[in-house]
C-alpha cells in the first residue's frame, strides 16, 4: 500500500492568505516542504480522502488522472475538506469523461446533503453512498471503517480506518482525542494499524478548545494505541493537518520536535510505502 499526503494544512493553508505572521513569512521564504495546501490524501492512486478546493493543484503537482479514481472518502463538510463546486465540473460541457465514469463519494448524511445539488448537475458521473459511524464498507476495493470524530457536529464528521487486507491505515482528521466509544469498539474488534495519521492542527501550541489536536494530544493517542495493542514498534505515526497559528509549525522547525515523540511530519506530496 502506498499512502500519499497531497495536502497537509488546515483551512487557511500555510502560508495563509493575507497573513504576515512569523510562520507564514518564514514559510514563504523557505518554500518547499514549508508550503502546505488544504488536506487531502490518496491511497495506491485509486482512493481519495477528501475533496478540497486545492484538488486541482494536487492533481497537477502529482501527475494524477482523476479518471483513474472512482471513490472518495469525505471526512466532513468544512470547506477545507470538501469543495462541492468542483463536483459540478463533471457535468456535460465542463468535462468529457467517458460514458462509464462515475466518482462515488462516501460520507455522513451531512456530506450527502451538502453535495446533493452538485451531484445532480454531475448526473451519471457522480454518486453518493451514506455511511455511519462504526460501519464497515467497501470503497475502491478496500475495507473501510468509519469512526465518529469530536468536531463540529453540524459538519457530519467522521474519520476512517482503511485496509487492503494486509495493511491498515488510520486517517484521523478533523478530530479531538478519540471518543470513548471508539476505544471501546477497538477493544472488541482488535484492529492493528500500520500507519496512523493524526490531526496536529495546534502543533506545539497548548490546546484550549475542542475539535482538533496538537502534539501533546497526538502523543497521548500514540501511547494508548501502543499500550492497548492497536499499533506496535513498526507502526508509523504521522503528524498532519497544520495551522499557521500553531507554534513551531514550520516544517524544518517541527521535524525534530515531533521525532522526539516518535512521529514523522507530513508534507505536501509525501509518500509512505507500508
Amino acid at each position: 500500500m502506498i499512502f500519499q499526503f497531497l495536502g497537509t494544512a488546515a483551512a487557511e493553508g500555510i502560508p495563509a492568505l493575507w497573513c504576515d505572521c512569523e510562520r507564514c513569512r518564514k514559510s514563504r521564504m523557505i518554500g518547499g516542504r514549508a508550503l502546505r495546501t488544504r488536506s487531502q490524501a490518496l491511497i495506491d492512486g485509486r482512493l481519495l480522502v477528501d475533496f478540497p478546493a486545492d484538488t486541482l493543484k494536487h492533481v497537477l503537482d502529482n501527475g494524477i488522472d482523476l479518471l483513474d479514481i472512482r471513490d472518495c472518502l469525505v471526512t466532513h463538510t468544512h470547506g477545507d475538506h470538501l469543495y462541492p463546486e468542483d463536483i459540478a465540473m463533471l457535468q456535460p460541457g465542463f468535462s468529457h469523461a467517458p460514458e462509464d465514469y462515475r466518482l462515488t463519494f462516501f460520507g455522513s448524511k451531512a456530506v450527502g446533503d451538502r453535495i446533493g445539488g452538485f451531484l445532480a448537475r454531475a448526473g451519471k458521473h457522480g454518486g453518493f453512498r451514506e455511511v455511519s459511524a462504526f460501519e464497515t464498507f467497501e470503497a475502491a476495493g478496500y475495507s473501510v471503517t468509519a469512526y465518529p470524530s469530536i468536531h463540529d457536529p453540524s459538519s457530519g464528521p467522521l474519520f476512517y480506518g482503511i485496509s487492503d487486507g494486509a495493511k491498515t491505515v488510520l486517517y484521523a482528521h478533523d478530530t479531538h482525542f478519540f471518543r470513548d466509544d471508539v476505544w471501546d469498539f477497538w477493544k472488541e474488534t482488535r484492529p492493528h494499524f500500520d500507519l496512523v495519521s493524526l490531526d496536529c492542527t495546534n502543533a506545539c501550541l497548548p490546546l484550549t478548545y475542542i475539535g482538533h489536536m496538537g502534539l501533546d494530544e497526538n502523543t497521548e493517542v500514540r501511547r494508548r494505541m501502543l499500550e492497548e495493542g492497536y499499533a506496535d514498534e513498526n507502526t508509523r505515526f504521522v503528524c498532519n493537518h497544520f495551522s499557521h497559528n500553531a507554534t513551531h509549525v514550520v516544517y524544518d522547525d517541527f521535524v525534530p520536535i515531533a521525532a522526539a515523540r516518535g512521529f514523522l511530519v507530513s508534507y505536501d506530496g509525501m509518500k509512505i510505502e507500508i
